[in-house]
């Protein structure tokens, strides 16, 4: 009998505070939840992304409140254990209540596991998914893959080095 319970789905799989907020935390959950409480954790409220296009029950698999905007919020989902390999990013600019989507059908690259806001510039995002890094000088509109001494594996967490501004990548497979 396997009780593993695997597959009901009732996992946090990411945690955000909100960046000088330590009263707003974002929750994202393994069967699509996405809540948010801004009152340290006494009530929660469910913000889960609607968008036309995007499956329900996706992942959550990161989210990235903005340095720069308090009311903005970044987040990955992903669908690939239902074999939708699709890559879904989407921002909200008023936390939580609308949803849309950042410019990431172009990429084809396969579902996100991070994204990241730089430090310094609030243009500057980087993407982690399945089959790589993938950068934008604008805001999310466009996306490139980057490709310079970083071989197209998973791009599994990103962390931007406080002091140097040093990219920091975890990466899954021959990376």
């Amino acid at each position: 009998t396997d009780n593993t319970s695997a597959e009901n789905h009732c996992t946090i799989f990411t945690l955000a505070e909100a960046v000088g907020d330590v009263n707003t935390i974002w929750v994202g959950t393994d069967d699509g939840n996405l809540q948010l409480t801004t009152d340290a954790g006494k009530s929660w409220k469910k913000v889960n992304p609607k968008v036309q296009g995007l499956p329900a029950g996706c992942w959550v698999s990161s989210i990235e409140p903005s340095r720069f905007e308090p009311n903005t919020v970044y987040v990955t989902l992903e669908n690939h254990m239902y074999g939708d390999m699709n890559t879904y990013v989407v921002v909200s600019r008023d936390k939580g209540t609308t949803w849309s989507f950042l410019n990431s059908s172009p990429l084809m690259a396969s579902y996100a596991h991070k994204i990241r806001q730089d430090l310094v510039n609030k243009d500057l995002m980087f993407l982690g998914t399945e089959a790589g890094l993938y950068i934008s000088l604008d805001g999310g509109a466009n996306w490139t893959a980057y490709t310079s001494k970083v071989p197209p594996v998973a791009v599994r967490d990103i962390q931007i080095h406080p002091k140097r501004n040093d990219l920091i990548l975890a990466t899954h497979g021959s990376g």
